[in-house]
């Protein structure tokens, strides 16, 4: 999450030029709308400038009396800081939203959490750039897992992650991506292989 207390935020009685420096100060598309503790919603250079050319009339004029309040987006889905990330991924992915508020239980504005945000946590969990990664695909019966697990132990193998996909296809099998430390790397490539897996 990012934290409320490190955001560029407007307030609602703050005009469409205020709204607008701030969005440019960080070349950011959108920015929320906050009023002391409470999130009110969201308002982007999109909507600002889509507004403009509808209406029409004198620029400087639309910029300083048209308030915030009058263009912002308020339908911005909203988590508790306890939820899981999962829920934020896909809350983000079906909403078109360019971020969710996170608001506790006292109704207190905590943070955001944006796609980048998401995307960077996903890829720490899943060990991006560290140890050697392992695809495998195995049927989807139990016991796969720990097969490989096994394997992988056996040969001194440390898993730094693991995560099982549904590849798509027509069969019934799932690719599981191993990210390990090990210095039997190829031991255990060819030991998997043996155990009747494939290995992409």
């Amino acid at each position: 999450m990012l934290p409320a207390g490190e955001l560029v935020t407007v307030k609602p009685d703050d005009s469409i030029r205020t709204a607008l420096e701030r969005i440019n100060q960080k070349n950011f598309l959108s920015i929320p709308v906050a009023e002391g503790k409470r999130f009110v919603g969201v308002i982007s250079k999109e909507r600002i400038y889509a507004e403009y050319f509808e209406k029409g009339g004198d620029k400087e004029e639309y910029l300083d009396n048209t308030k915030v309040k009058d263009l912002l987006r308020s339908d911005i889905p909203v988590l508790e800081p306890i939820d899981e990330i999962e829920k934020a991924a896909y809350t983000l992915n079906l909403s078109g939203v360019p971020f969710i508020a996170v608001i506790n239980s006292d109704g207190e504005f905590e943070g955001i959490i944006t796609h980048k945000v998401i995307f960077k946590e996903f890829a720490e969990v899943i060990g991006i750039h560290k140890g050697k990664r392992l695809s495998v695909i195995a049927y989807d019966i139990p016991g796969q897992i720990a097969k490989l697990t096994e394997i992988i132990n056996r040969y001194g193998g440390d898993i730094i992650s693991l995560v099982v996909m549904d590849p798509k296809t027509k069969t019934e099998v799932k690719e599981i991506v191993i990210r390990l430390r090990t210095d039997n790397y190829i031991k255990i490539v060819d030991a998997v292989k043996n155990a009747g897996f494939r290995v992409q």
